[in-house]
């Protein structure tokens, strides 16, 4: 039977499986014995693995990190598509159905990772049995690697690519449609800024890649400070509040700093403190140009930088923490000198981590092929994506992200009341059905 058919006649079977996957809790959880990422994660690899192998494939688990799932083919290429089963934390409270119930409601599957990834790699999983039942022989060798610990650092590839070889190719469902093919790099450090004015402290934001909507600062009661702030007194100290709009690091413009303002009317306050000349000149310039590292290319646009995080010792030292996407046509090391070369000497720069850009050409086969395949089944003519964020596909070379969210669709990664629509699910399953076969060919 034709594989189209066969993936359209299982999708209440892949609901199903997906329910079941979502069940498991896979939050971080505590280190265990073949359970590096907690228990609930190492049985949720250990339910898909069992999955693949009803289906006919082979599997291999790495130690409790990752595992694979393989469709063998003639040939000695591989196929990798990588996804992930971990998720980030939620509050029950916050969601109107439970956060691992699976339930189907309004056309939609609520649940976290139903988008996030694990809704995606089922449908992945789904369309490689289609085509295993339909008869389909690859050349390539499809494999299905599921990584576990994508939400909180990485290891999970890490320590699964230091026993296995890359794929050939591969494609992550965990982005964007049609495709992402151009990552910016991304830096993070501290700058340790110097002392601030006697009696001065200020403290904004819990991440460096999301945009501070809220900065607060205290100051002595006779600091006379202008702006748009609430303003009270606490303890002997007067203490200014300035709120801002949230945003993700990589596209601070659309956000509105809080810490910017707070900046700005301490700098006016004490123009002569270096610290906040700094910070007020140099680094509350979201574009970079002020501090001498505006960059650019065709392929990705400009550097955006993002100051996420402030704090203030005890003896008064301010840091601030600062997320920089640089273009794509650049290198880690030449954009972390360029940082330090325009910084006070006075100033130190700590880099926190650093994740070179991807790039993988719009004319390659990879990119060309899964561009034909959505262009053909959505009757468009899209052209392939340049992002500031980092998805799974920078993780090992020649990979890009293929879907899961369309253009237009509202996006609920991360958020409470995380789901997949029904009939997105079922088209995306049918994209990767077709971008599987044309690449594994």
């Amino acid at each position: 039977m034709d594989a189209k058919i066969l993936l359209e006649n299982s999708f209440p079977q892949l609901v199903e499986k997906l329910q079941k996957t979502i069940s498991f809790n896979t939050e971080k959880g505590k280190p265990a014995d073949f359970a590096p990422f907690g228990k609930n994660v190492a049985d949720c690899l250990h339910y898909v693995l069992e999955l693949c192998r009803e289906y006919g494939l082979e599997t291999y688990d790495c130690d409790g990190y990752a595992g694979h799932a393989d469709f063998k083919g003639s040939g000695d290429e591989v196929l990798g598509i990588l996804g992930h089963l971990d998720v980030v934390p939620s509050k029950a409270e916050e969601w109107k159905y439970p956060p691992y119930g699976g339930v189907v409601a309004d056309g939609k599957l609520y649940g976290r990772g139903a988008m996030d990834d694990k809704g995606p790699m089922i449908a992945c999983l789904f369309a490689v049995k289609a085509l295993k039942d339909s008869g389909f022989k690859p050349k390539k060798t499809i494999r299905l690697i599921f990584g576990c610990d994508e939400e909180s650092g990485m290891q999970c590839v890490a320590h699964y690519f230091s026993k296995m070889p890359y794929p050939d190719v591969a494609f992550s469902p965990d982005g964007d449609f049609p495709v992402i093919n151009v990552e910016k790099g991304i830096i993070s450090f501290d700058v340790v800024c110097g002392k601030l004015p006697q009696g001065v402290t200020i403290t904004a934001g819990e991440r460096c890649n999301v945009v501070p909507s809220l900065c607060v600062a205290e100051l002595p009661l006779d600091a006379k400070v202008r702006g748009d702030f609430d303003l009270c007194e606490k303890e002997g100290k007067k203490v200014i509040a300035a709120t801002g709009k949230s945003a993700h690091g990589s596209t601070p413009q659309e956000g509105v700093n809080a810490a910017h303002k707070v900046i700005a009317a301490l700098h006016d306050a004490y123009p002569q403190n270096e610290a906040l000349a700094f910070l007020a000149q140099k680094v509350c310039d979201f574009t970079g140009k002020s501090w001498g590292i505006a960059l650019h290319d065709e392929i990705s646009g400009d550097l955006t930088s993002n100051l996420g995080i402030l704090r203030t010792a005890q003896d008064g030292t301010v840091t601030a923490t600062v997320d920089v996407r640089f273009p794509a046509s650049y290198k880690c090391d030449r954009v972390l000198r360029l940082i330090r070369e325009n910084t006070p000497t006075t100033m130190k720069v700590m880099s926190d981590h650093a994740s070179e850009p991807l790039y993988v050409p719009a004319d390659s086969k990879l990119v060309a092929t899964l561009m034909e395949v959505y262009n053909e089944k959505m009757n468009c003519n899209l052209k392939p994506l340049a992002i500031g964020g980092g998805t799974y596909s920078r993780c090992l070379p020649n990979c890009v992200a293929f879907g899961p969210l369309f253009p237009g669709e509202e996006q609920t990664i991360h958020m409470p009341n995380e789901c997949a629509d029904l009939e997105n699910l079922k088209l995306m399953a049918e994209l990767y059905l077709e971008a599987i076969k044309r690449l594994a060919t």
